[in-house]
């Protein structure tokens, strides 16, 4: 991530790199473009935070866990302009945090960047108006340590929000879901099917593949170890204000290391049939949105 190269890979390996799967992502959630504020750092301000400030009379303390490299902090302050008086980032590896740090302090906002790890929470002895996730909280493997410690940093009033992935554990699909995206990517021309990660120059792949399970684990052993326990646990334990689709059960293998095959008008056209196809297969449940968009308020029961 701190690779300079990151973002330029990202846009031909990675679903969310194409700028199509941005709006698609805003209308599934939203029902809103990206240019009508679907968005869903338009869509916090309006629906959730900026309604929050106004109850409290004050701007914001938010506490973002697991923030990287500090570039979803930072869009939310100069692209979202949430209404936050302190910031504090929470990461667990010490260069991403110093990252997060260059690109935050310019902000001149009050703000603390501090060393942490989602299955040994420390004790804090403060509270935040907001707790902010963006595809971290599925690192957590200690949920039972972790969700109760989530309860007790937020105020009475506050707000748990974010987005992140909810899907099978290890980044796998379920039996319904892969016998749908095999269907697809078999019917996908070849030049679309190329793997652009391949050592083998324009390798067309016959059949898709997923990494194992032991693969994922290796890369990164932290990576969606309870993902799916996350989905009913959060959700159980918490009183819920809102969760909203944002996709990706498909898209995200059948486009993995083949995003940037999608270039001319044809391709953008079988793109928007794979996205429509998604669509309609999470709206008539015969798949679960992978990723979610949740809003989450403290509650008594943990």
């Amino acid at each position: 991530m701190l690779d300079p190269d990151w973002e330029a890979r990202r846009q031909v390996l990675d679903w969310k790199g194409l700028p199509q799967v941005h709006d698609y992502v805003a209308r599934l959630m939203t029902g809103r473009s990206t240019a009508e504020r679907g968005l869903w750092l338009d869509w916090t301000l309006d629906r959730h935070l900026a309604p929050l400030r106004e109850q409290l009379g004050r701007d914001l303390s938010l506490a973002s866990f697991g923030c990287g490299p500090g570039g979803i902090e930072e869009a939310i302050l100069r692209q979202g302009h949430w209404p936050l008086s302190k910031i504090t980032l929470y990461e667990y590896d010490a260069a991403l945090l110093a990252d997060a740090r260059r690109k935050i302090e310019p902000f001149q906002l009050e703000s603390e960047f501090l060393a942490f790890d989602f299955n040994h929470p420390p004790p804090i002895d403060r509270s935040f108006d907001v707790v902010f996730f963006c595809h971290s909280l599925h690192h957590c493997a200690d949920l039972e340590r972790f969700l109760p410690f989530l309860n007790r940093i937020v105020s009475p009033d506050g707000l748990i929000l974010g987005l992140d992935y909810f899907g099978p554990p290890r980044l796998q699909m379920d039996r319904d879901t892969r016998r749908l995206a095999d269907e697809i990517f078999g019917y996908l021309p070849a030049h679309l099917r190329r793997n652009l990660k391949a050592e083998q120059e324009d390798r067309i792949d016959a059949r898709l593949t997923l990494p194992t399970i032991p693969a994922v684990a290796s890369y990164d052993p932290s990576e969606a170890p309870r993902s799916a326990d996350l989905r009913s646990m959060l959700f159980a334990a918490f009183d819920v204000v809102e969760v909203l689709p944002m996709g990706g059960t498909l898209l995200r293998n059948l486009l993995a290391d083949r995003a940037g095959n999608f270039r001319n008008e044809s391709d953008i056209a079988i793109l928007d049939l794979m996205m429509m196809i998604e669509r309609l297969a999470i709206e008539t449940r015969l798949v679960a949105s992978d990723d979610l968009y949740f809003v989450v308020k403290p509650t008594n029961r943990i």
